[in-house]
């Protein structure tokens, strides 16, 4: 019996036009009525993550933020259950080596989004997961943060997330979570972590758990659980570990509800 489904976002219960929230109203009060828990794990800061929540009806639940950095009750309280941060001269050297590939760089700190300038790409980042963000120095940036996102050409990638990985393995994880998109969180984080740590607080055990993901950074969430499920639009890395497929989004949670709860 699944006990907690975990939903990634962007690309899973949220399509590219911003269709989503709504359309999973019914499908989470279905699962909800059967006694399945409802969490959300994006990479998105915890601020963005709860309007999404908010939007699907649900009126409690669970947030793993920041690509695992953070494991958060819904509705928010005061602190998150669980936080990691990189270290801040790690932060500082990532920094660097993603100017050097002439990348824009986010950091995200205690809930606050920094850039450190203004660019088509951070506006648009910013207006889609509607939270503001600061402009502030290298200091600023790299004061451990609990997440790092690069953004730059999707070919590209490939040749940052090597750099990282060189000369800081040990210190960090990166991964690509969007073609454009390379995320930096602190080593051994990632959505499985978070999600183990939140089977632990509730006496759940992953077996009874579900999961839906789209992307890279969602690999590790999907082999923890018991019944791990995908829109077939979902990148090859997902698809490899054979789950079951659905519509894409907005469509997928209410394929899955029928799924879980027919």
């Amino acid at each position: 019996m699944t006990r907690l489904l975990a939903v990634d976002l962007d690309g899973t219960l949220m399509a590219r036009d911003g269709r989503g929230a709504r359309e999973a109203q019914a499908p989470f009060a279905r699962l909800r009525a059967q006694g399945v828990e409802i969490a959300i794990a994006t990479g998105r800061m915890v601020q963005s993550a709860a309007q999404i929540f908010a939007e699907t009806g649900a009126e409690a639940g669970h947030i793993i933020a920041l690509n695992g950095a953070e494991l958060w009750t819904y509705p928010l309280g005061e602190k998150a259950i669980w936080q990691r941060a990189i270290e801040e001269r790690a932060a500082r050297r990532a920094v660097d080596i993603c100017l050097a590939r002439g990348a824009e760089v986010q950091g995200y700190v205690e809930g606050d989004l920094r850039i450190l300038q203004r660019t088509a790409q951070t506006e648009a980042y910013a207006r889609r997961t509607r939270v503001p963000s600061h402009l502030v120095d290298l200091a600023g940036i790299s004061a451990s943060p609990q997440k790092l996102l690069a953004l730059l050409p999707p070919d590209e990638t490939g040749a940052l997330i090597d750099d990282l990985t060189r000369e800081l393995g040990g210190e960090l994880h990166c991964f690509r979570s969007e073609p454009n998109f390379v995320e930096i969180v602190p080593p051994g984080v990632h959505k499985g972590v978070a999600l183990a740590a939140l089977a632990e607080v509730l006496g759940i055990g992953l077996d009874e758990m579900a999961a839906a993901g789209d992307a890279e950074n969602d690999v590790e969430m999907l082999k923890a659980v018991g019944r791990p499920f995908a829109p077939r639009t979902a990148a090859a890395a997902v698809l490899a570990l054979r789950p079951e497929l659905g519509p894409p989004p907005p469509d997928l949670i209410a394929a899955i509800a029928e799924a879980i709860a027919p």
